[in-house]
């Protein structure tokens, strides 16, 4: 599944999300993470979706980091979670919580915190000098919206194929984004595939988001 549409802000992604995967977001949706519930707006007639989370406009205030998803085991055709679980403690466990829910397909998407520190080192401080990194940098006053784990681009990857196979999920499609490389990128990576160890993964350190669609590997899927 691909689109050629480009999203450049939170405001834009649900029409990319709904350009990519409409053929599977039919039935019963569930939205983790919601956020202002942009996706609903897309769907067709007949299409049952709750949007879940605790900032924004969401059907359902739940905060997910506090005990299960309170629906039973195969309750959505397609459950979604976009940008979420890196604001969490408890990935794993969450993570775990979206596959059984699920009854046919799962959607999720990471950023590629290596993607943010390349641009820092590139392009300098985030929001005029003020901070090293978006979401990562220690502020002297408790930060709300900020993620808690640091990881590439392989590994992201790594954690949703095996994790989603630990829990029944066959992963059908697994793919990034690359922002087009500018000449400066291109002599940065040149120089990098020469300095940097041979365990570093190069892509790690442009590719931006990871996207992952996901199908329930027992349940008979056309």
């Amino acid at each position: 599944m691909i689109t050629n549409f480009k999203y450049t802000s939170r405001k834009d992604k649900p029409e990319y999300v709904w350009r990519k995967y409409k053929e599977i977001l039919t039935g019963r949706i569930l939205d983790v993470g919601a956020d202002e519930c942009g996706l609903k707006k897309f769907l067709p007639e007949g299409t049952e979706y709750v949007g879940i989370g605790l900032s924004g406009s969401v059907d359902i205030k739940i905060d997910i980091e506090k005990g299960k998803l309170p629906y039973n085991e195969n309750s959505f055709d397609c459950v979604l979670c976009l940008d979420v679980l890196e604001h969490i403690d408890n990935l794993h466990e969450v993570f775990d919580e979206l596959c059984r829910v699920s009854k046919r397909h799962l959607i999720v998407s990471m950023p590629n915190s290596w993607r943010g520190f390349m641009n820092m080192l590139m392009n300098g401080y985030y929001e005029r000098r003020k901070l090293p990194m978006k979401f990562y940098n220690l502020q002297v006053h408790p930060q709300k919206d900020r993620h808690k784990w640091f990881y590439s681009a392989r590994e992201a990857e790594e954690f949703l194929i095996k994790r989603g196979g630990m829990n029944g999920m066959e992963v059908i499609q697994i793919d990034r984004e690359f922002p087009p490389l500018r000449l400066k990128d291109k002599i940065y990576r040149a120089i990098f595939k020469i300095i940097a160890h041979k365990d570093v993964d190069i892509d790690s350190l442009w590719s931006g988001n990871i996207w992952a669609l996901f199908r329930k590997a027992h349940h008979d899927n056309p």
